[in-house]
């Protein structure tokens, strides 16, 4: 007589509501940990690149005032050596002066000057026809002989004190020649004396330069005034003349100081010059910019070696910063995923939420999951709910009757139909067998118990589910129902009869089907009785007995 098919999954709309679709997004700890190293990665480069650059350009100042200084020391040693050796010359053409001519007297002077300047490596004694009057050592073998080359021509025809350029002398040596001139008695000019300084020997210059300090990798070197290498630690080099070169032509023009420039291999370097007083000479001490920066490449080691132990710290408490930081959104983000379950408020409140932005979240989600949890109940009650008459309809029937079968209780069903309801909907209309409807299940409502659940199950069919009743009382309650709609009075329509059949799983095997079977069995025996009646299933059973 009732259609008792089985309802639709009720886990399908939780389901529906509660699932999401995996998307593949930026795990938030590792973004943060990422854009935290990026920020200090970047950082600690730039500090490292700045702190290079500044070591770096202190460390080529340094170099460049340290060679400047250099250049600027052996250009005033090698002013004083000379100035001390045209003293020395300047002593013997007086003393020669007053005897000259006498070939004793200019023996003597020679040998005199020679051991008192030792950085003469020879002495000459030359007449004004450029006539070697006197040399010294022997070895020499020029005494008598008269000098072509253009550096003692200059000097005697100078008739001042005198510094060569570099020239190779008669004996094939590469010299510069220093001289003074000589005025006798009378004071007319009658030659000059000099001393000549071998450059490719051990010399005055040699020594000077040698025992000056100076950096690792640093080396000076000399040029006259025609760009003639005088000094070079490469001796081989020795009375090249340069071609193009910056720190010497600003020595030859005067100046001092010092510049990055490269030398004649295209080596960076780093270099000082300066001017020797007097000869006019250019000293430059220069220093590869390599070496100069080498202690640069150990110091930034040992900065970066320094710096590891503090960066690995850092980064474990950067892990664990982030992993505190992204726990509660984490367990948010998990909760978030199924906020229709049950369980998600009490979820929620155990999330520790210790920063504002969390707990700001966390509060949200509360709220949300409270409204979509009343909203899941309403419309679930308004899925189990028949919506003209408030009563449980066929599915909440349905539920409860697997929930009793489920449990093993023992318990009573009455089906109601409302008697003649086709004439009330013909005689008076539709709406107002609408209404005779809801009188009926406003009378069960009223008449049900706290537990029991009164339900629509379609058209004028009614069920009353009565858990822990037995068939007795389920008969009693099924009567009082009866005779309350019996002597209800509806508007227009008047009076109108039900009759019920009551079945009991007390009795019976313990399976709902059965149990609505056998209602229906006594809701159609009370039909067939008269209408207006009440049948049970002990009833009826003993009916058929008789």
């Amino acid at each position: 007589m009732i259609d008792r098919t089985d309802p639709p999954n009720e886990s399908a709309s939780d389901e529906t509501l509660g699932a999401t679709q995996p998307v593949t997004a930026l795990n938030l700890r590792w973004l943060i940990l990422s854009l935290v190293l990026l920020s200090v990665l970047a950082t600690l480069g730039n500090s490292l690149v700045t702190a290079y650059r500044v070591q770096r350009d202190a460390l080529v100042d340094h170099a460049l005032q340290s060679n400047s200084a250099y250049a600027a020391k052996v250009a005033s040693s090698l002013a004083e050596f000379i100035h001390s050796a045209q003293n020395h010359l300047r002593y013997s053409a007086s003393e020669l002066g007053k005897a000259w001519g006498d070939p004793s007297v200019m023996r003597a002077e020679a040998l005199r000057l020679q051991k008192q300047d030792g950085d003469f490596n020879s002495i000459a004694i030359i007449d004004s026809t450029a006539k070697v009057l006197e040399a010294y050592p022997d070895t020499l073998q020029i005494n008598g002989s008269t000098l072509r080359s253009d550096a003692i021509l200059k000097a005697i025809e100078a008739k001042r004190p005198f510094i060569s350029s570099a020239y190779t002398s008669a004996a094939g040596n590469l010299v510069v020649f220093i001289s003074e001139p000589v005025y006798d008695a009378a004071e007319r000019y009658v030659g000059i004396i000099g001393g000549s300084v071998y450059l490719r020997e051990d010399n005055a210059l040699h020594t000077l330069i040698s025992r000056h300090f100076h950096h690792e990798g640093t080396f000076a070197f000399v040029a006259d005034q025609d760009r003639q290498l005088l000094f070079h630690p490469e001796a081989a080099r020795i009375g090249d003349t340069l071609g193009w070169s910056k720190t010497v032509d600003a020595a030859l023009r005067g100046e001092s100081g010092s510049m990055s420039v490269r030398n004649y291999k295209g080596v960076p370097m780093l270099a000082g010059y300066a001017q020797v007083p007097g000869a006019g000479w250019a000293v430059v001490a220069q220093q590869p910019r390599e070496v100069s920066l080498a202690p640069l490449n150990t110091l930034m080691r040992d900065v970066l070696l320094g710096m590891l132990p503090a960066a690995l710290i850092g980064f474990v408490l950067m892990w664990f910063g982030t992993l505190l930081i992204c726990r509660p959104l984490n367990q948010l983000s998990r909760i978030a995923r199924q906020l229709s379950a049950p369980q998600a408020s009490e979820q929620l409140r155990h999330v520790k939420a210790w920063y504002h932005e969390a707990f700001s979240i966390r509060q949200a989600m509360l709220a949300g999951v409270q409204l979509l949890q009343a909203k899941l109940g309403h419309l679930n009650q308004q899925v189990l709910t028949d919506p003209m008459t408030g009563l449980a309809n066929r599915r909440a029937m349905d539920q409860e009757l697997r929930r009793l079968e489920r449990t093993g209780q023992t318990y009573s069903v009455l089906s109601l139909d409302i008697d003649h309801f086709k004439r009330v909907n013909d005689t008076f209309g539709h709406d107002k067998g609408d209404l005779a409807i809801k009188q009926v299940a406003h009378t069960l409502q009223t008449y049900s118990r706290v537990g029991d659940l009164a339900c629509r199950a379609g058209g004028e069919e009614f069920l009353l589910i009565l858990p822990q009743t037995g068939v007795e009382s389920a008969s009693a309650i099924a009567e009082r129902i009866r005779q309350a709609i019996a002597t209800s009075d509806i508007p227009t329509v008047g009076r109108i009869t039900a009759s019920i059949g009551v079945a009991t799983c007390e009795h019976l095997p313990t399976t709902a089907e059965i149990v609505l079977k056998k209602a229906d069995e006594c809701l159609y025996r009370a039909k067939q009785g008269g209408r207006n009646r009440v049948e049970s299933y002990l009833s009826m059973a003993s009916s058929d007995s008789e």
